[in-house]
């Protein structure tokens, strides 16, 4: 089999691009390095490593069967301010990467969306039929790259999406455009700082680990289905409040400026768990005693 991933080098698709190689796949990543690291792929013999920004340049003509889309610029914060910047690198890119997938023969397309569509709902926990009130650009413009796949999805050539909720894991930058409590809190840690708590750390949030999330991929590639193209939570199905976090790391924590952020999110995966063969198993807090 053959696969490629836009977005390898960065946290989650480069430890994809990882469990890919050691199932045998043959990989070709597409990154532009803006926030990918190369020092995140080992050199293999069945790895490709391309150069490409999905939004302007010419992509490779290359065969294979697998489109892992993972690209895609992830601050909300940013796409507030920078909206155009979303625009062009969520949904000119996927139409961009989606088309050439076609083209080059692929038949199947597993697509990184996010549990940001939901917004601040209080239909918890979400389920994948709750109504989406995305409240960023960012979020605005992955569920339009949804409603995109949905147009291209056929028998011949079968898309789906995934709506990641918290990741966390080995890897995980602390800084960038995903800024995620876990790695924040883990290098105050680290550097003997107090630990940095926004608000009064009520909020809850569904932490689900990379591992995780590379086993959800690697299963939805190999669904079968016909019709309709699916759309999967991908979370624990526990929520975690914030401030459990700072205290499962142990030390000072003290308590900065609210923000503006959903105070509850927790996924339903009833659905993903009743139709592939997929379970999280790694838990958050059992993770940070591990680590620690």
């Amino acid at each position: 089999m053959r696969a490629v991933v836009t977005g390898g080098a960065g946290f989650i698709g480069s430890h994809l691009v990882k469990e890919l190689l050691s199932n045998g796949y043959y990989v070709t990543v597409l990154d532009n390095f803006s926030t990918g690291d190369i020092d995140n792929l080992e050199p293999h013999p069945n790895l490709m490593i391309e150069v490409r920004d999905i939004t302007v340049d010419e992509l490779p003509t290359i065969q294979f069967d697998t489109l892992f889309h993972l690209a895609a610029p992830v601050s909300v914060p940013e796409s507030l301010e920078d909206p155009m910047k979303y625009w062009t690198g969520i949904c000119i890119g996927s139409r961009r990467v989606i088309e050439w997938a076609y083209e080059m023969g692929a038949k199947t397309v597993v697509a990184a969306s996010t549990a940001a569509v939901y917004g601040d709902s209080i239909d918890v926990p979400l389920k994948e039929s709750s109504q989406p009130q995305p409240m960023s650009p960012y979020a605005e413009f992955k569920l339009e790259m949804e409603y995109m796949l949905a147009g291209y999805n056929r028998p011949e050539f079968k898309c789906s999406a995934l709506r990641f909720f918290n990741v966390f894991g080995e890897g995980q930058r602390s800084t960038g455009g995903y800024r995620s409590a876990v790695p924040i809190f883990l290098e105050q840690y680290q550097s003997y700082q107090p630990i940095t708590v926004t608000g009064d750390g009520t909020q809850t949030r569904d932490w689900i680990y990379v591992g995780d999330i590379v086993n959800a991929i690697l299963e939805m590639a190999k669904a079968d289905y016909q019709q309709e193209m699916p759309i999967y939570n991908v979370g624990s199905g526990s929520e975690t409040q914030v401030i459990e976090v700072a205290e499962a790391f142990g030390g000072e924590h003290i308590h900065i400026a609210k923000r503006d952020e959903p105070m509850r999110s927790v996924a339903d995966i009833s659905l993903i768990t009743q139709n592939l063969n997929w379970k999280p198993e790694t838990n958050l807090l059992s993770w940070i005693k591990y680590i620690k």
